[in-house]
């Protein structure tokens, strides 16, 4: 099991200070954070940044002078400005590849089995928490299980795990830009601006995300509710 072995703060580098980013956008989730880390790591060993958008993190990411250990990263996070990055899922993938050894902690509200296995399918995190379920125990734990080159999913996640999903459902990044442009009102006709599309196949995943979803109307209303549900958008 991946959460099943002792964790031992020992295994890390000594003397060497983990950089930390967290990407919230509630402050006070933040302050969480940073409050509970006070209790469970030694003082000094830890150097943490906080950021509360994507575009800041873009930023803290571009300017910083030595890589990041590790990342709190929320997944439900509102676009970057450029609309580019839709959610924390997007800016993991923009992490993954400036700083490839940087280890990911995904921290969320969402329980969706399938969009919990999608999170996992692309991004690969080393961690994974529900902020439902975060304890001084379970954040120590999974802290110093992913520092020491470990996998940590928190019981939850592993319990969602193992539920059955439609191995056919697939909701990839366009997919996610499509249901994003769609939910501030923008016209389909203008999609291929943003989207790197044709409109023949913008329309087409439209459909098959009505599909995929077992939407009972069809109608783009009832497709912005099920996606939010799920937490797509």
């Amino acid at each position: 099991m991946r959460n099943r072995n002792n964790h031992n703060q020992h295994h890390l580098t000594s003397g060497h200070t983990i950089r930390l980013l967290i990407v919230d956008d509630h402050p006070m989730t933040v302050k969480g954070y940073i409050y509970s880390l006070g209790e469970i790591v030694p003082q000094g060993s830890v150097e943490i940044l906080e950021v509360n958008s994507q575009d800041a993190a873009i930023q803290a990411l571009n300017e910083s002078k030595a890589d990041f250990d590790l990342v709190f990263l929320d997944i439900s996070l509102p676009p970057s400005k450029d609309g580019r990055l839709t959610s924390g899922e997007d800016l993991g993938k923009v992490l993954r590849k400036k700083q490839p050894s940087i280890k990911l902690m995904v921290l969320t509200m969402l329980n969706d089995v399938f969009r919990i296995k999608g999170i996992i399918n692309d991004l690969k995190p080393e961690g994974f928490l529900l902020k439902t379920e975060i304890t001084l125990e379970i954040l120590s734990t999974a802290y110093y299980q992913v520092l020491n080159g470990n996998t940590y999913y928190s019981p939850e996640v592993e319990r969602l795990l193992k539920e059955p999903v439609d191995s056919d459902i697939q909701i990839d990044s366009l997919d996610r830009k499509i249901l994003y442009y769609i939910s501030i009102g923008e016209k389909m006709k203008n999609l291929p601006m943003y989207i790197p599309l044709s409109m023949a196949t913008i329309e087409r995943r439209k459909k098959n995300l009505k599909s995929v979803l077992q939407l009972k109307s069809g109608s783009d209303r009832e497709l912005l509710e099920k996606a939010r549900e799920m937490g797509f958008i």
